[in-house]
């Protein structure tokens, strides 16, 4: 694809917010999502001349955001991710109430990414498949899984709400 250096600044200026958020979505951390979106946007800039179809824009940047951002979850240290839960206090404690946000941190990178991709940035599941670089059937399996996985975890939430709300009623 042709662009110029200002055209491309426009793109990255526009495309920042969502790379960010993606990033954040599948890292949970304001620091790693900034650098992994920071490593996308300068790897599109040096690939940009080998995208061959603009409207394909969207889910080419979406697959490096997503790679990157798996990359460098992958090479945190496990105790790193338990760290910087608690500092933003969220409970590793599974007795613990969650929420959607603990819930979506609880899923697999895999999962976490096509969940994002899928409810986030309305992508379906051949885009999805472009982004992640994984066949459109493993997106959905790999949605069905996280969808069970949110289920459980928060109908855990609402049984725990609920018996929280009966055992303050009883006293």
């Amino acid at each position: 694809m042709k662009i110029d250096r200002e055209e491309l600044d426009r793109l990255l200026i526009q495309t920042w917010p969502d790379a960010y958020r993606i990033a954040f979505g599948i890292l949970h951390d304001r620091g790693l999502a900034e650098d992994a979106a920071q490593e996308a946007c300068a790897l599109v800039a040096r690939k940009i001349a080998a995208l061959k179809d603009a409207s394909a824009f969207r889910a080419w940047l979406y697959r490096i955001v997503v790679n990157c951002a798996i990359s460098l979850g992958r090479r945190r240290h496990p105790t790193d991710a338990l760290d910087a839960a608690g500092e933003r206090g969220i409970t590793t404690d599974p007795a613990e109430r969650l929420d959607l946000y603990n819930a979506l941190a609880a899923l697999p990178l895999r999962q976490r990414a096509a969940v994002l991709l899928h409810y986030y940035a309305g992508l379906n599941s051949a885009e999805i498949a472009d982004a992640c670089g994984f066949p459109p059937g493993s997106v959905r399996f790999q949605l069905m899984l996280a969808r069970r996985a949110l289920r459980k975890a928060l109908a855990t939430e609402i049984r725990a709400e609920s018996y929280a709300k009966e055992a303050t009623h009883d006293h």
